[in-house]
C-alpha cells in the first residue's frame, strides 16, 4: 500500500523537541506541564449551572456559521478590544478551535500557482504545526523564516528578497508569539501589511494569545488594517459593511427583490 510523502518531511512541533532535550534531566522541582495547554483550574461554578439550564438543546445540532447570539457577542468584543467594526452574519465565523480555521482558510484562499510558479506559504520558525500541514496539502511550499533574537523574535519578512515575496500566497504570524512570546508592534503589522499589497499575498494573523500580557494590550492586525484605510483611503479598502450607507442601499435595491421572486412573492 502506497502513503502519501507531502509530509514526510514535515519537521517535528518544537514542544516535542524541547521534551527530546529536556526529558534526559531530572527536574528540580514539581513538573509544570506548559506544553499542550490543557486547562488546570476547575471551572466557575456557575458554567455548570448555564449548562444544566440548557441541556434540553444539546439534542440538535447548533448553527454551522454559529448562533446569531454569539456571532454578534464576538462582533461587539471585537469592537470593544480593537475598536474595529465587523458584520457578525458575513465577517465572523465561529469554529471549534484555531487550528481548523487556520487550515481550512489555507483550504479556501491558497491559490494552485502564484505568478506562474508553485505558490509559497511563509511562517515563523519556530511555528505551529498546522501552519505547515495546510501549505502542503494545499500543494504549496512552506518556507520557514527564522524567528530569533536578532529579529526580535519575530520573522523578518520585509528582509526576504522581492522573487520570493512575489511566489508568496499566504503569510502566518503568530502573535503574541507561540513559544517565543514576542508581540508584534503596530509598525510590525504596518510594515506586513505595506508588504502583502505590494506583493499580493494574504495575512493570516493567529492572534489566539492576544489576551495574554504583562502591561500594554499586543496591538492587532485588523486595528493596525483599518487604520491604513482610514489614513489613505485611496490606497487600502476596509470592509465595513455597517457604516456604509451604500451596503443597505444594495439590500433594498437587490436582496429585496431576489428573495421575493425567489419565494414567489409568497
Amino acid at each position: 500500500m502506497q502513503y502519501p510523502e507531502r509530509f514526510s518531511n514535515l519537521p517535528a512541533y518544537a514542544f516535542p523537541r524541547l521534551r527530546a532535550l529536556l526529558d534526559a534531566h531530572a527536574p528540580g522541582g514539581e513538573v509544570t506541564h506548559m506544553s499542550i495547554g490543557e486547562p488546570r483550574h476547575p471551572a466557575p461554578a456557575w458554567v455548570g449551572d448555564v449548562m444544566a439550564e440548557h441541556i434540553h438543546e444539546f439534542q440538535i445540532y447548533p448553527p454551522n456559521d454559529g448562533t446569531p447570539e454569539l456571532l454578534a457577542a464576538i462582533s461587539a468584543w471585537l469592537n470593544w478590544r480593537y475598536d474595529v467594526t465587523t458584520d457578525p452574519e458575513t465577517q465572523i465565523m465561529a469554529l471549534n478551535g484555531t487550528r481548523e480555521g487556520l487550515f481550512n482558510a489555507s483550504v479556501a484562499l491558497c491559490p494552485e500557482v502564484k505568478n506562474g510558479r508553485r505558490p509559497l506559504v511563509l511562517m515563523p520558525n519556530p511555528f505551529y504545526q498546522v501552519y505547515a500541514v495546510a501549505a502542503l496539502a494545499m500543494g504549496a511550499e512552506p518556507a520557514y523564516v527564522p524567528a530569533t533574537q536578532e529579529t526580535g523574535f519575530l520573522p523578518d519578512f520585509a528582509g526576504l528578497p522581492p522573487e520570493m515575496l512575489d511566489r508568496t500566497a499566504i503569510v502566518y504570524v503568530c502573535s503574541p508569539a507561540n513559544p517565543q512570546g514576542a508581540v508584534a508592534s503596530a509598525d510590525y503589522w504596518r510594515t506586513l501589511l505595506d508588504l502583502a499589497e505590494r506583493h499580493d499575498f494574504r495575512i493570516f494573523a493567529d492572534e489566539c494569545y492576544s489576551e495574554i500580557y504583562r502591561d500594554a494590550r499586543p496591538t492587532g492586525a485588523m486595528q493596525v488594517a483599518q487604520e491604513m484605510a482610514e489614513e489613505q483611503p485611496n490606497k487600502y479598502f476596509y470592509a465595513d459593511q455597517y457604516n456604509n450607507p451604500a451596503n443597505w442601499q444594495a439590500h433594498y435595491e437587490t436582496t429585496g427583490p431576489e428573495i421575493w421572486n425567489q419565494s414567489l412573492g409568497g
